[in-house]
């Protein structure tokens, strides 16, 4: 008796023919196995028929062999593809066309997986391998806008890891939906290629500016995309689920991004890499990062361990030769002219200040012959000194009509002789003036011309 029909197995599915399995195309590429397949193409391992090299070739769709533009695309994926060379961007070697009409393209044969199936099984991923993939993408990224070039569809589907010891190798491939921004893609062939005003893009990745089908997407696309897929890996889920395209595309333009720390706050993510998140995923691009570069900048001091990242602080300084020497040489130059200020004041004051010369108290021991008697000018007075009785200081005698003093001072009974000043100053008409004469003070005759005698 048969068995029930809900007893029979289940039916094997279909097994579908591949045409180009075991055909060689264009002469030179043996095809091996089929790989996979993407939105535009299907990729195949193949060895080369003279060097016996292995490389993957990525073919176009059956049901695109009709669609130019697609065809254009696929070899303007070559071309950019082949144009940046950077280590971190599989490397394009060849473009064709089979017998039957179908356009491929020759690339590099990797060994790995993509990051989309290590997400898928792995996430969230230690923080520092999250670091390292993100660097490296940022870095491919980063070579293609310096040659002018988006991406515009940056996803974990088109990051491919080789193993290479114990580190991730990355691979950024698929620039089929490029632009090449600094070509000619602003005329109608341009234009039609790059389906202006249409949403390219994998909605999940896509950046708001994309979402809104604006003209003018630029590197900012491929920056948020960055964040994006960094969020993903961190946290093991994406910053924006839907159940459907158009849900996933209004969460993007409306809804704000929740931190990864509030999404996962078991996981400890640090608020410096939470921050280079963040800021990766501004939905204004004017506050995003301005160029790969510094996101590239910004991963390094993460993976340095500086968790400085993102925390606000002073104003940046500037640096440089320039930066450095200027402030300190214009301070030196007014230090240096406040002293010289200083001295020429100085100098002034000195020069304005009354030159006297005050007598020694008392005069130095000096050899038995006597130099010649020394002038020193005094402080001038108004009307003739009184002699004075006090017996500490010696004031001048009266004077006889023959200028002779009619009472001499007592003398001391230590002699001793004025040292006499090597340049003595001219005296005015208007000074006093005494003689030294041994220990005796007597007034100087030329001063006392006119004058007339005074009684003892």
């Amino acid at each position: 008796m048969a068995p029930p029909d809900d007893k029979l197995p289940a039916p094997a599915p279909p097994v579908s023919f591949d045409p180009l399995l075991g055909s060689t195309l264009g002469g030179r590429y043996t095809i091996v196995r089929k790989v996979g397949e993407g939105g535009m193409g299907a990729v195949y391992e193949a060895q080369h028929v003279v060097i016996g090299k292995r490389v993957a070739v990525k073919v176009l769709l059956e049901k695109f062999w009709e669609k130019t533009e697609l065809v254009a695309r696929l070899l303007q994926e070559a071309r950019l593809a082949s144009s940046i060379g950077h280590e971190n961007i599989v490397d394009v070697t060849d473009f064709g066309t089979t017998s039957d009409g179908r356009s491929f393209v020759v690339m590099e044969f990797l060994e790995g997986e993509s990051l989309a199936n290590l997400v898928t099984r792995d996430a969230p991923l230690p923080i520092e391998r999250c670091l390292r993939i993100g660097r490296q993408v940022a870095g491919a990224l980063g070579a293609a806008h310096a040659k002018g070039i988006v991406h515009r569809d940056v996803k974990p589907e088109n990051v491919f890891l080789v193993r290479r010891g114990e580190m991730d190798f990355v691979k950024v491939v698929d620039f089929g939906v490029s632009k090449a921004v600094r070509t000619r893609d602003d005329s109608a062939e341009g234009q039609r290629l790059t389906h202006t005003g249409m949403v390219l893009g994998t909605p999940l990745y896509m950046s708001p500016e994309q979402a809104r089908g604006d003209d003018d997407v630029d590197s900012r696309a491929d920056i948020w995309a960055v964040g994006v897929m960094l969020y993903e890996c961190l946290t093991g889920e994406v910053p924006f689920r839907a159940t459907n395209y158009l849900g996933v595309i209004s969460q993007v333009l409306t809804q704000d991004v929740q931190p990864p720390s509030q999404l996962r706050p078991e996981l400890g993510i640090p608020g410096a890499v939470e921050a280079v998140v963040m800021r990766a995923m501004e939905k204004d691009r004017d506050k995003r990062y301005r160029v790969m570069s510094d996101v590239e900048r910004d991963l390094d001091r993460l993976l340095a361990g500086d968790q400085n990242v993102g925390v606000p602080g002073p104003a940046p300084v500037v640096t440089g030769p320039a930066a450095r020497v200027g402030p300190r040489w214009h301070l030196a130059v007014a230090a240096l002219l406040l002293i010289a200020v200083g001295i020429a004041v100085a100098l002034v004051r000195v020069e304005d200040r009354p030159q006297t010369t005050v007598p020694p108290s008392s005069p130095p021991s000096s050899p038995p012959s006597s130099p010649p008697p020394a002038r020193v000018a005094l402080t001038p007075a108004a009307a003739p000194v009184p002699v004075s009785s006090a017996p500490p200081s010696p004031q001048p005698a009266a004077i006889s009509s023959k200028g002779e003093p009619a009472v001499r001072p007592q003398r001391s009974r230590a002699r001793s002789s004025a040292a006499t000043p090597t340049a003595p100053a001219e005296p005015s008409a208007s000074e006093t003036r005494l003689i030294f004469k041994g220990d005796d003070v007597l007034p100087n005759p030329r001063d006392l011309q006119g004058t007339p005698p005074q009684s003892p």
